[in-house]
């Protein structure tokens, strides 16, 4: 919490000692910033998001961040990702398109408050958005926001009260409003490339950038733009922390394997490697001296692979003085591959084929040299593990807004978006040719034609049915009409009232279809399910927005929201400002939520899938005895949907004051509390494993041994969470003469409580603090602008958090306490640049200054990353360059 301290400590600083140190400045704006001497003409209205109704003041009842345009293109971000990963508000359960063994590969989802990308709305344009085609973990659906190229995107607005009666009602979490560029006129080409300081893991991306016509003076505007983007792969090996699967340097376990490629034999005991073994370890204090070793390291892609190619298309024609048509278009295409850790070995989902945990080889097999029956630990790796995807993703609107017709502001706007994805992988096992053709039947050993670890000496036939290409498949589309209007009613003691009704219509479809082999349960470590749904909602919305006085401003808005199977429900919200005095306002919100199931959630197959790294507490009494398997065991656990579900539901609070002392220094400090309760969720397996009792049949053991075997976690709406929070936004411009000018800002994000009941009538657990929920973000950036240069400086800053997932799951493995705790992580970015050339703008930039490491995750070990990428990266300091030319 020091690091957090120190840097609003000196955001503060910069603020107000610049505002004692400098005479003058508040006659001198930054760039953007009001001017000090009142403008003759008309203040224009602008929408800001939360509300439909247009308005002066930007700031509402309702706490919004904004990330302009300056701002992307200075933060060096590759994907929408990436950016909004920085973003102070995002927490636990936002994943990238890096994420390890993902049912989602090459995409990301952001999740606001830690409360799941299913409780972040994500639009464009104040309008919907299809989701990915498969579902995170098998059952969120969620917007892949990477499908949205980052030269189309003019500012990012973040929207923090908990739910919007306007835009959509399963908004719990708060809503990310992404705005497109328009009325851009002229020329503009683009470039830049980026490399780590180990020479690896580069990125290059090249954009063009054309507008056409001028809507006020010729009557239309159009806007073309293209881009591409490639980012190099990054092996865990490449990098200190993850070099190699032997932990036992920080203290913890050696995950390197005794299950090889070729393997290890053994008689009853170890008797030697295979031949060929070029991997033996020579270590005489290490268990696996003399052993064929696999290093997990040595396969697994931290950065995957990444291509992605986009076309924007953005136009407006003015028809009559006051209507105008309008429509935009993007078709993006991502394409990637991973190279993954294989698992295909008698250890790890096999088992069940060799209950010895090793395959038996007879003494006449031809690599057995010992002239006695053996077992061999082995990989099956004469493919390598890898997963690719092609995901492809078009969305297409067309609208018309009339001004003031018959008193009215109309907009009505037709969206078809669409999304289809393919994912193909290679290098896992058909169990029923491993069973067969690989194993005899009938005598339980190895075949003595086949020969392990050497591919060539095989019959190609059977090797291409051993390790067949896994093809899965997902498809979505959303396609909606809206109507809405906005209008003045009355004129009030502080300005007009006005009024926004709007409703909207849109069909719903969501098809994946693993890979037949995958549905059959033929790829015994590799879990798939299958989602075939469609559905038609309706909404309608009204808002009014009454400056009661000249200090006092109330919104009130409602939403009827209709589903099949599920009726229509109401959600509220009710919001205020209050000026107490010019220069300090109170601000307020009260709102409700309600998510209706997802297709995923509703008609999906079940869901396969491992958790790794749990204690079974009915075998594990100590959980520092590391020489106990059932201390850190992995299972296979079988999700599935449920028809009987029914809705979330959720109540949100907000509170802040916005304080502007002097007209280049503000701050607002908005406390909030969201409660969400029916929640659709699976029990959580250490919940589970603690209660096992109360859950008949959730639990499978072996009937001899008691051993775990599988889980069944079939969702349901269970219990209930309960988060409170603080958000810190202090905000300073001001002029140094003529050393230039100076703007700084800190966002500082605090999550003191969260709190969850896993099922209803269960007591509350405090998460806050606990795995993936630390309870404090930050970022500083500060800006120096002077004459044709201009240098930024970033600090970001997440807080650590415990290894435990619960309080229920406290307990530390090891006897280095340090360890069960992922620690706080500060790094700084800084950025110059030039724009002395005439149309050109140059860049320079160097991301984590210090080379700063990831701090140690111990939870990632059975990921072979080491580091948590929600959080963190392994890229350590890195160098970017870019050059953005333009005219008209």
């Amino acid at each position: 919490r020091m690091h957090s301290k120190r840097i609003i400590a000196v955001a503060l600083g910069a603020m107000f000692g610049g505002l004692f140190a400098t005479a003058g400045w508040a006659q001198e704006s930054a760039p953007g910033s009001t001017p000090t001497k009142p403008e003759t003409k008309k203040a224009e209205r602008i929408e800001i998001t939360g509300s439909r109704i247009k308005r002066i003041d930007s700031e509402t009842s309702a706490p919004v961040q904004v990330i302009t345009r300056e701002q992307i293109e200075r933060s060096g971000a590759t994907s929408v990702t990436e950016l909004l990963k920085r973003a102070p508000a995002s927490n636990a359960g936002s994943f990238d398109e890096n994420a390890i063994a993902s049912f989602t590969p090459g995409a990301g989802g952001v999740s606001l408050r830690g409360m799941g990308a299913q409780a972040t709305l994500i639009l464009i344009n104040g309008r919907r958005v299809t989701p990915y085609g498969f579902a995170s973990g098998g059952q969120t659906t969620f917007v892949d926001v990477n499908s949205i190229p980052l030269d189309a995107i003019e500012r990012v607005e973040i929207l923090l009260d908990s739910a919007s009666a306007v835009y959509g009602s399963e908004a719990m979490a708060g809503v990310i409003n992404i705005i497109l560029r328009k009325d851009f006129t002229g020329y503009e080409a683009n470039a830049g490339y980026g490399v780590s300081s180990e020479g690896d893991a580069a990125r290059k991306h090249v954009g063009v950038t054309a507008g056409f016509g001028s809507p006020g003076k010729d009557n239309y505007n159009l806007l073309f733009s293209l881009e591409h983007q490639e980012n190099d792969p990054l092996r865990a090996d490449q990098r200190p922390n993850s070099s190699t699967a032997d932990y036992s340097r920080f203290g913890l376990p050696d995950r390197r394997s005794s299950y090889s490629y070729p393997g290890n034999l053994y008689g009853p005991g170890f008797l030697g490697p295979m031949a060929g073994c070029t991997t033996v370890d020579n270590n005489p204090s290490s268990p696996l001296n003399g052993r064929c070793v696999y290093d997990q390291a040595k396969h697994q892609d931290l950065i995957s692979r990444q291509e992605r190619d986009a076309l924007f298309v953005s136009g407006v024609l003015d028809m009559t003085p006051n209507t105008q048509l309008f429509g935009d278009l993007i078709i993006n295409q991502t394409r990637g591959d991973q190279n993954s850790v294989n698992y295909n070995s008698a250890q790890y989902g096999l088992g069940y084929i060799y209950p010895g945990a090793g395959i038996p080889l007879s003494a006449d097999h031809p690599q057995n040299p010992f002239g006695q029956d053996v077992q061999l630990r082995y990989r099956f790796a004469d493919v390598p593990d890898s997963v690719g995807w092609k995901s492809d993703n078009q969305r297409l609107t067309l609208g018309v807004k009339a001004n003031e017709f018959a008193g009215w502001d109309l907009e009505s706007a037709l969206v078809y978006s669409h999304s289809e994805t393919t994912i193909k992988q290679r290098g896992l096992i058909r169990d029923s040719v491993l069973a067969n053709e690989v194993m005899d039947p009938a005598t339980g050993y190895a075949r003595n034609n086949f020969y392990f670890g050497d591919p060539s000496k095989n019959d190609p036939g059977l090797m291409a049915r051993l390790y067949p290409e896994l093809t899965a498949k997902g498809e979505t589309s959303l396609t909606s009409i809206d109507v809405r209007g906005t209008r003045e009613l009355m004129q009030l003691a502080g300005g007009p009232m006005a009024v926004a009704l709007g409703a909207e219509v849109r069909h719903e479809t969501f098809v994946s279809n693993p890979d037949p082999l995958v549905a059959a349960g033929e790829i015994s470590v590799l879990g798939g399910s299958s989602s075939d749904g469609s559905r038609t909602a309706s909404a309608i919305y009204a808002e009014l927005s009454a400056p009661v006085t000249k200090t006092l401003e109330a919104q009130i808005a409602g939403r009827v929201d209709r589903y099949p199977s599920f009726g229509t429900n109401f959600t509220p919200k009710l919001g205020a400002k209050w000026k107490i005095l010019p220069k300090l306002a109170l601000r307020g919100t009260y709102s409700e939520g309600f998510r209706a199931p997802a297709l995923t959630e509703l008609v999906q197959s079940p869901t396969v899938g491992f958790y790794s790294g749990l204690r079974d507490p009915a075998l594990c009494a100590d959980p520092t005895d590391t020489s106990n398997p059932n201390c850190d065991v992995s299972v296979k656990a079988i999700s599935g949907s449920n028809p009987n579900l029914k809705p979330e539901k959720s109540k949100g609070y907000t509170l802040g004051v916005v304080f502007e002392p002097i007209e280049t220094v503000s701050a607002t400090l908005d406390a909030y509390q969201i409660e969400r309760t029916h929640e659709i969720t699976t029990l959580a397996p250490d919940y589970l494993l603690a209660n096992e009792s109360r859950y008949s049949g959730y639990v499978v053991r072996d009937p001899v041994t008691g051993v775990l075997n599988e889980l069944h976690l079939p969702y349901e709406n269970l219990g209930s969470t309960k988060l409170t929070g603080y958000d810190l936004d202090l905000k300073s411009r001001f002029s140094l003469g003529e050393y230039g000018k100076l703007a700084t800002e800190i966002l500082y994000s605090y999550l003191p409580h969260y709190k969850v009941r896993p099922v209803e009538g269960a007591a509350e657990e405090e998460w806050a603090g606990t795995y993936n929920q630390p309870k404090e973000r930050a970022s500083f950036r500060a800006t120096w602008d002077k004459a044709a240069w201009s240098v930024g400086l970033q600090v970001n800053y997440v807080g650590g958090f415990l290894r435990a997932y619960s309080p229920s799951d406290l307990s530390c493995p090891y006897a280095n306490e340090a360890l069960c705790r992922v620690d706080s992580w500060t790094t700084t970015d800084i950025n110059v640049r030039y724009r002395g050339f005439k149309d050109w703008v140059l860049n320079a930039a160097v991301d984590n200054i210090s080379n700063k490491q990831p701090p140690i995750d111990e939870r990632q070990m059975s990921w072979y990353s080491l580091y948590n990428a929600g959080y963190h990266n392994a890229l350590g300091r890195y160098f970017r360059v870019s050059a953005k030319y333009s005219f008209k």
